[in-house]
């Protein structure tokens, strides 16, 4: 169990002249899974690269105003990164009959265009 880990493979630059990320943006680079369209907004969901052979890759949505490209493209995308709370509520620790109340949060990654 001493395999030598190798690091992941820099991301391709930015297509636009922007590359360094300001707060509360992301970079996104992975492969377009799935598309669609509602009211004129188009969220993209991509796969991102796996960390390793042994685990799963991460699942995002991206919206934007523009199409990011066609199912199977692979993407690098700058991201401003937003979320809000859903309703909250209440449950019980089976171990201790605690119970509290739980507010969710959703993140939402908007492509900077």
């Amino acid at each position: 169990m001493n395999a030598v880990v190798q690091p992941m493979a820099s991301p391709a630059p930015l297509s636009h002249a922007k590359t360094q990320a300001n707060p509360m943006e992301v970079l996104i680079r992975g492969r377009i899974d799935a598309r669609r369209r509602h009211d004129g907004t188009h969220y993209t969901r991509a796969l991102t690269p796996a960390a390793d052979a042994y685990s799963r890759p991460q699942v995002v949505e991206i919206r934007s105003k523009q199409s990011l490209g066609a199912v199977g493209d692979e993407i690098v995308q700058l991201c401003k990164l937003g979320g809000y709370t859903r309703k909250a509520f209440r449950t019980t620790d089976k171990d201790t009959g605690e119970t509290t109340m739980v507010t969710p949060v959703d993140m939402t990654l908007d492509a900077v265009e």
